[in-house]
């Protein structure tokens, strides 16, 4: 979570919920909220485990931040979630977020955005 706000300057607060989740951090950029999901174990199985926390989160207001640790983990990701689509989920890694790259976040179409 550290590396996190650092790489991002964004400041988290935990064990806030959101809608019917916790995340692992909530918190505001740009006057938007932001729900951050950081996936460290990459164990989920996306398919069902991933697919029901992207359920949990709609109705959720702003985003929700999806940080993963390596690229083929975060478009695995990203490709389960056309359901939620809605939701408001961004996908990055933390080389893309040390990057400096202007626009590290990634819709679920692969559209790069920044936040």
């Amino acid at each position: 979570m550290a590396e996190f706000e650092v790489l991002t300057n964004i400041r988290l607060e935990r064990s806030k919920k959101r809608a019917r989740t916790e995340p692992d951090g909530t918190g505001e950029t740009e006057g938007n909220k932001v729900s951050v999901e950081i996936d460290n174990s990459g164990k989920m199985t996306v398919r069902k485990q991933m697919e029901a926390k992207w359920k949990r989160y709609e109705g959720t207001e702003g985003f929700v931040l999806v940080v993963t640790h390596d690229e083929s983990r975060m478009q695995r990701l990203r490709q389960s979630a056309e359901a939620y689509k809605g939701v408001g989920l961004l996908f990055t890694t933390f080389d893309r977020l040390r990057s400096g790259v202007e626009e590290p976040w990634v819709d679920w179409c692969g559209n790069r955005v920044k936040v």
